[in-house]
Parts: C-alpha cells; structure tokens; sequence
C-alpha cells in the first residue's frame, strides 16, 4: 500500500492531463490533492510523515497554488527542479559530514530488504556515489527547465514522462554496474545465490531505515 502512496501524485498528475483533455492546470489540481492525500494518509496510518514526502508536499503547495493562483503553468514546470536541487544539496551537506552519508545509510536499508544483507563498498566508493546523485539530481533539475522554457507544455509533460524515465533507467543502471564491479567477490557470489541468510538488523538499523527508506525518490 505504501508503494503505491508513493506513486500516487506521479500517477495522478499523468492521468489527469493525458486523459483530461491535456488541462495542465487540471493535472495541477490532481498533484496538490494527491500530495496532501500522501502526507494525511502517512500521519493518520503510520503516524509518521517522512522528511522527503514533507518536503515534496510544501514545494507542491507552493508551486501548484502559483500556478492555479496566477494561472501561468511554469511554476508547476518548476516543481521537479526545485525537488532536484533540494535532494542535490542534502546529499552535499552529507558528503562533508563525518561517517555514514545519507545515500550510503538508504542504500543499505535497500540492500537489507531486497538482499537481506548489505553489500561491502569502501567509504571511497560511497563519495563517488554520492558525488553521481549529486550530479545526476543537478543535470535532471536544469534538463527540466530547459525544456520547460523552450519547449510546449505538452511536450514537457511528455518527455517528463518519457524522457526522464529513460534517463532515470540508465543512470540507475549504471549505479547498479558501478556497484557490481566495486563490490568483494564474496558478495557478488551471495548476490546470485539462492541461499541467502539475512543478516540481524539492530534497532538503530531499523530507526535508519524508518528515516531515509524514501529520501532519495522518483521526482514526481
């Protein structure tokens, strides 16, 4: 269920403009209310509403209420840049800080639910990482200006879908290789065995995980 909260303002806003007659201002209503569905459901639910999804819910309110108020669609065109550039500047904060980073701390908590273990990278490797999303995270945030300036609105919400979804793809793939190749052998072995034993989590893992599982999130 949580999954699909995730991707609710996502889903919302595309089916809205597609099938709404290509209204960008009705695809804007549908991702204000679908935010705030998000962050009420979380606090309601699980008590709980993550730093990201906050963040995520006020930068919408902000841009989507310009863009319904003044009635110009380029502040909605802001909005996943905005989200961009605010996740490229907490994973910099993090890289000067001492000890685990936050992309190495969700990371992990990823690795322990979908492996069971974690996967051995040196601290070296965690700053190129880290160094990737930060780029990867300003390059989105000024593609999507760019097209949002210089070309229609129709063709921004399709390349939003498309565009950036293939990019997205093939940046992950290549985090994902960059991993493969840095990791011990031991672990590569583990990682296509069907014997995999999970490994304890502790109660500080579990807090970690609770923080960052959604830091770094599919720009809405």
């Amino acid at each position: 269920m949580k999954q699909l909260l995730d991707y609710l303002p996502v889903i919302v806003f595309f089916s809205l403009y597609f099938l709404g007659g290509r209204d960008i201002y009705l695809a804007t209503w549908g991702i204000l209310i679908a935010t705030t569905f998000q962050v009420t459901v979380m606090k309601l639910v699980w008590k709980h509403v993550e730093g990201m999804h906050l963040t995520v819910w006020i930068i919408t309110l902000i841009f989507a209420g310009l863009t319904l108020g003044l009635r110009n669609e380029i502040f909605i065109m802001w909005r996943p840049s905005i989200i961009s550039f605010v996740l490229a500047a907490v994973l910099l904060v993090g890289h000067f800080l001492r000890g685990r980073n936050l992309l190495q701390r969700l990371c992990e908590a990823l690795m322990r639910s979908a492996l069971g273990h974690v996967i051995t990278l040196t601290p070296g490797d965690w700053k190129v990482l880290n160094l990737a999303f930060i780029g990867y995270m300003m390059l989105i945030g000024i593609l999507n200006l760019y097209v949002a300036y210089n070309f229609s609105t129709d063709f921004w919400v399709t390349f939003k879908l498309i565009g950036f979804t293939a990019i997205q793809i093939l940046f992950y793939l290549g985090v994902f290789l960059y991993i493969y190749h840095r990791m011990p052998e031991a672990d590569r072995k583990r990682l296509f065995s069907d014997d995999k034993e999970e490994e304890p989590v502790t109660d500080q893992a579990s807090d970690e995980e609770k923080k960052d599982r959604d830091a770094l999130r599919d720009h809405q």
